[in-house]
């Protein structure tokens, strides 16, 4: 039988196919105002651009709560990037998925409490943004800049300069937010103070409290750079929890470590950090079980590996035992180790030159604040393999601990550590479990830092962060740059008592 289309057949499908078009067709919304950015906000629809003109944006309300859908986010984007100025006590809050918010500048505002920024949806992004000297008045009154509470959610080349008060400048919550990245971001003159719980980056999330969670944060720190950004001076990122990635980032002149806090199956790798001799400025640590650490490069440092000692938690092994207690996802007390016991670490073809202190310590903080604290459980079944350590100054280049065997501590054995393929240029092993797998040599004749970092490339300030902080810098026109702009006096009592906690 042959079917035939008729005119009006025709036109309705023309109509529907003009709807459809029409309601697909993104539109762009200048805003001058909150009040303006208010409506428009309200009346966003998937694939629509919000553009906010230049100016100061002072106390604004800046909350999204209409979202986009995957492939046709809804854009917020400043018309001239850097030009929209949000200060006072402006927050940006991501209440729905799929929002991209596009070349704000948060300068020299100030919150009570929560973050600057709060990511409470899936699949945000903020890119091409900046923070600066957005700081409360009293160190003491604490907030994150930028905090996740979600999956899928990015920071992309942002610029961060100046956080001196107390909490770290990014976080991960705790429960229900994974898969979020920080990538090609600088951080930049982060003022150092005494103050447990200020690193650059913190990530919690499972494995955290439950240390024996087998599910994972996910969480990419790529690509970034930490330039003399001290923070707490003890930890600039700190990976507190399973399944993370800390890759190809450059830390320059910065007090403090990459860390694995706690947490399983975390990679570390490709990583570059130049301590410059800069007091505090220290290399790679790390605690925990199946973690791989692989193809770093850590320079003028004051330690270039530690691997740390776990605590025993068992059961106390004298009466002056203080266990740490902790809330845990039930709202139960939970008692967990301050650090994890190291096992099955892959620790590999990592290059350590011209560190201050050892480049290799297995069974760092032993006996830590014992015996309130039983530091005691050393590192196990772990492959340390064709690491390249080079002092052109000599020293102990390798140390470690041996168990003590007294009681209470007779009561432990740990698994042995496998060595392999080590190279120690002009430093000594001073930990005879290593000796079999690592070779002493002199460092050879015409020997070069330059040779050794042939293939690392340090990023530099202008490969990370906005193009619109890029282009001003280069033009002499980016003053907030100025380190001292944010600096506090440090509270030298608090330094004194001063505790790593977990």
């Amino acid at each position: 039988m042959k079917t035939t289309t008729t005119p009006h057949i025709i036109l309705a499908l023309s109509l529907i196919s003009l709807l459809g078009s029409s309601a697909l067709k993104a539109r762009e919304i200048t805003v001058k105002d909150q009040t303006g950015l208010s409506s428009a906000l309200d009346a966003a629809q998937p694939g629509d651009t919000v553009k906010l003109m230049p100016g100061e944006w002072k106390d604004v309300a800046f909350t999204i709560k209409r979202g986009g859908a995957e492939g046709r986010p809804i854009l917020i984007q400043a018309q001239e990037p850097g030009k929209t100025i949000l200060t006072g006590n402006t927050k940006l809050e991501f209440d729905a998925p799929y929002v991209t918010v596009d070349g704000v500048f948060f300068y020299k505002g100030a919150i009570a409490d929560g973050s600057v920024i709060q990511f409470n949806s899936n699949h945000g992004t903020l890119k091409n943004c900046a923070i600066v000297d957005y700081n409360p008045p009293a160190f003491e009154t604490a907030y994150y800049w930028v905090y996740f509470k979600g999956d899928y959610n990015t920071v992309d080349h942002c610029y961060f300069k100046g956080k001196n008060n107390l909490e770290p400048l990014i976080g991960n919550n705790e429960e229900n937010s994974r898969y979020n990245s920080v990538t090609g971001c600088y951080f930049k003159n982060i003022p150092y103070n005494v103050g447990n719980g200020r690193e650059d980056i913190r990530v919690w999330g499972p494995g955290h409290r439950e240390v024996d969670d087998t599910d994972g944060c996910y969480f990419t720190v790529q690509g970034n750079l930490f330039d003399h950004a001290d923070g707490e001076g003890t930890e600039i990122v700190s990976l507190k929890s399973n399944h993370n990635f800390l890759v190809s980032n450059t830390v320059v002149a910065t007090k403090g470590c990459l860390n694995i806090r706690r947490g399983d199956c975390n990679l570390v790798k490709g990583n570059i950090v130049l301590g410059e001799g800069r007091e505090g400025a220290s290399g790679l640590r790390m605690s925990g079980a199946h973690n791989t650490v692989q193809g770093n490069y850590v320079s003028g440092c004051e330690y270039g590996i530690d691997i740390h000692a776990g605590e025993y938690i068992d059961s106390p092994l004298t009466g002056a035992y203080k266990p740490d207690m902790k809330k845990g996802k039930g709202g139960g007390d939970l008692h967990i180790p301050m650090y994890p016991q190291v096992q099955d670490l892959t620790l590999s073809d990592n290059i350590m030159v011209d560190n201050l202190g050892a480049d290799l310590d297995v069974g760092a903080g032993y006996k830590k604040h014992w015996p309130e604290v039983q530091i005691v459980l050393l590192p196990e079944d772990c492959q340390i393999k064709n690491n390249r350590f080079i002092r052109s100054k000599g020293g102990d280049s390798v140390v470690g601990t041996v168990p003590e065997v007294d009681p209470p501590l007779d009561r432990f054995q740990f698994k042995t550590n496998t060595y392999e393929g080590n190279i120690l240029l002009g430093g000594k092993n001073a930990f005879p479990p290593a000796s079999q797998g690592c070779k002493e040599e002199s460092v050879p004749a015409g020997w070069t830092v330059e040779q050794e970092m042939a293939n690392f490339k340090p990023l530099a300030a202008n490969d990370v962060g906005p193009d619109w902080v890029i282009t001003m810098r280069k033009a002499g026109n980016f003053p907030m740059e100025d380190p001292a702009s944010s600096d506090r006096p440090i509270n030298e009592e608090k330094k004194k008592k001063k505790k790593d906690k977990g």
